[in-house]
């Protein structure tokens, strides 16, 4: 017999004696997501023991002392006592896990009472063991948020990667919250016709792994292929997704972990998230922005200097370079490689750098852009400091992550120019991470960011939001064994918005791929929307937080495509001529085409700018003959009237399209980067190759 736990949606079947999940059933879809029960799995723990640090109370061993039904409040309680581990043996340590259904979904939250002399560091669950596709369907992928305002994908059937093969026991992919992999704490698990959302609910921005493994292993290890059915060489065959915290539960202490929800969703992922954004309505409380960065849509990024020394601008320079610039619509300028080592060294000081001229000079050729209407962002980053610096063992050593060893963690720096730095031992800037949840250090930060504002630019652009450096075990900063940094992050951010507002007022924050947490603060990302593996951008992140402005680069000497993917996503155009280290007159070809575009934006504002951005809801657009690669969004005004901005980005051939409006509209007016005025237009278009078109609801 099997406990069971169920409403008009869900179906959750767990094994009586383990209380792992046999069935977990969408009945609206009738997706069945565990096609294999014999790898069912309950709640795993890893505790590290004297000479064990893999020490697993694996799922399948573990007994379920009780199983408490609460009918009333559509829940169940599991309950395991006395869990055995596989190295040390039973130790007094007890988990408990509600199971709530909701609508259309069901909660798991986890309780741990750790009474042993040992720390619990690994919680796993919510699992799904055996999960697969529906046979005879597409495998499933896993869609998480990436940094750079798209997804990152893995899919789950043939092609399923190998990574680090050496270290696990099956083929494996971990995507980790947060990370420049996954700035939101939730993926996607999308299939035919609809999928599974999974998420963590917690507003404190706790380390979150995403985790998926095939077991036993790869049918053909040289295509990274699985067998096609539920069995291999005797074996059961099938994914475990599973959900893994790393609270460090210290001994004596009894924790609750923040909720899991899993949701059945129809449709694509547009539909999927929307289960986060209806949760992330409850606590997701961005501060003003200044007033200018929501009618500034084109920057320039430049580079003065590099770590190498390169000096390719000096300060007296800037007023010249951004004169020109402004002849080509450019707004703001992201300045990179202002302050002393050049970008990407000595980081995190924050002084002017004496080969680029005086700190008035500087603060001179700010005030002479500002005064041309131009903003100036200072590029800057608190997340690491450079070894190298001179001031780095009295003013930042002590701030340095720590990891479990009590060594420092390292930091790979970036290369630049020459050979040396490109070879491992050579001449780059390598560093240690800094620990944002030391209050010692968010002091130290933060008297370099006052820095920053005595120069009085409008804004900066923080570098590398998106951390890869997770979590600190040095309790002498004065956080908790194993903390996650990025809470720490939320601390410094809120503490520069506090000190910017009391000094210079209407200050822009803009970063370099913020998490959903962060991006409170920082409202602008700073992206790059190339085409990754030959997939197409999907404007993920800017469907999610539409309120949000995306600079994306272009670097291109004819870059129509981006720019046309600029208009159609509601992007920041950003130019980026030389890699960010050239003038706009070096790109003349993509500014003169980027200045049509902005002058269409700007003809359609309400919609393409201030318009709320609705992706693909709203309206289809189908090839009408020989299909190409084209893309569009619908953007909905004020006024509740839509616009559909549709881009064909084929190199050499025109599309002919058809857009068909959620609202049954089929005369238009049809407006272009090339031509002033409108036409009337209707719902077949033809668009030349490399072209864009708007068309708005009559």
């Amino acid at each position: 017999m099997a406990h069971l736990l169920e409403n008009d949606k869900i179906r959750i079947e767990f094994d009586e004696a383990t209380g792992g999940i046999t069935k977990f059933c969408c009945k609206e879809t009738g997706w069945e997501l565990i096609r294999q029960p014999k790898l069912a799995m309950g709640i795993q723990l890893r505790v590290p023991a004297p000479g064990h640090r893999w020490n697993l109370a694996e799922s399948g061993r573990q007994k379920l002392a009780s199983f408490a039904a609460v009918p009333e409040e559509g829940a169940a309680v599991l309950r395991w006592e006395g869990l055995d581990f596989d190295q040390s043996g039973p130790l007094p340590i007890d988990a408990e896990m509600r199971v709530e259904l909701t609508a259309g979904g069901a909660s798991f939250t986890v309780t741990v009472d750790n009474r042993s002399r040992y720390m619990v560091e690994e919680v796993w669950a919510p699992n799904l063991g055996g999960f697969r596709e529906p046979a005879g369907e597409q495998p499933v992928t896993a869609l998480g948020m990436h940094f750079q305002g798209g997804f990152t994908k893995v899919r789950l059937g043939n092609g399923f990667p190998l990574n680090d093969y050496w270290g696990i026991d099956s083929p494996t992919v971990i995507k980790t919250f947060p990370s420049p992999d996954v700035t939101a704490p939730f993926m996607l698990l999308e299939k035919e016709g609809g999928g599974l959302y999974w998420g963590v609910h917690d507003p404190q921005p706790e380390i979150a792994s995403f985790v998926y493994s095939f077991c036993p292993g790869y049918l053909d290890s040289k295509h990274h292929r699985l067998p096609a059915g539920d069995d291999l060489s005797g074996s059961p065959a099938g994914f475990c997704v599973s959900l893994v915290r790393v609270p460090c539960i210290q001994p004596g202490q009894r924790r609750t972990l923040a909720p899991v929800v899993l949701k059945p969703y129809e449709g694509d992922w547009h539909q999927g998230v929307k289960a986060y954004r209806e949760w992330e309505e409850t606590w997701y409380r961005p501060v003003p922005a200044p007033k200018w960065t929501a009618e500034a849509d084109c920057w320039m990024t430049l580079q003065m200097n590099s770590s190498e020394g390169r000096c390719k601008y000096l300060y007296r320079d800037l007023p010249a370079v951004m004169k020109e610039a402004k002849q080509y619509g450019v707004q703001a300028l992201q300045l990179i490689g202002w302050a002393t080592g050049g970008q990407d060294g000595n980081e995190p000081f924050q002084d002017t750098d004496p080969l680029l001229g005086t700190r008035e000079e500087l603060m001179d050729a700010i005030r002479q852009i500002e005064e041309m209407g131009i903003r100036v962002l200072l590029m800057c980053k608190f997340k690491w400091a450079d070894q190298s610096a001179p001031e780095f063992a009295d003013k930042m050593a002590a701030h340095t992550l720590k990891d479990m060893r009590g060594h420092p963690v390292p930091f790979g720096g970036y290369a630049y120019d020459t050979l040396f730095q490109r070879f491992s031992g050579g001449s780059i800037h390598n560093g240690y991470g800094l620990c944002h949840s030391s209050a010692d250090y968010r002091r130290a930060a933060l008297k370099g960011f006052r820095k920053i504002l005595e120069l009085k630019p409008s804004g900066i652009l923080y570098d590398e939001l998106a951390n890869p450096m997770l979590c600190c075990f040095d309790t002498s900063h004065g956080h908790a064994y194993g903390e996650s940094i990025h809470k720490g992050s939320l601390l410094l951010a809120k503490e520069f918005y506090n000190l910017a507002q009391e000094a210079a007022g209407d200050f822009a924050f803009a970063g370099e791929g913020p998490s959903d947490m962060l991006s409170q603060y920082y409202s602008t990302n700073y992206i790059r929307s190339w085409d990754d593996g030959g997939e197409p951008h999907c404007p993920a992140g800017k469907y999610l937080h539409p309120e949000m402005h995306f600079a994306s680069c272009l670097v291109g000497w004819d870059d129509r495509e981006m720019a046309n993917q600029c208009l159609v996503y509601s992007y920041i155009l950003n130019y980026e001529p030389y890699n960010f280290k050239g003038r706009m007159s070096d790109i003349p070809l993509t500014a003169q085409y980027g200045m049509k575009i902005q002058k269409l934006r700007r003809r359609l504002w309400e919609y393409l700018w201030k318009g709320t951005f609705l992706h693909t809801d709203g309206a289809k657009v189908r090839p009408v003959g020989e299909s190409g690669e084209y893309i569009y969004s619908v953007f909905e005004a004020a006024n509740g009237k839509r616009a559909i901005a549709v881009a064909n980005q084929e190199a050499e051939r025109a599309l002919t399209l058809q857009v068909a409006a959620d609202s049954g509209c089929e005369k238009f007016l049809l407006y272009t980067p090339e031509e002033d005025g409108a036409k009337v237009s209707g719902s077949i278009v033809e668009i030349p190759a490399r072209c864009a078109c708007v068309l708005v609801e009559q």
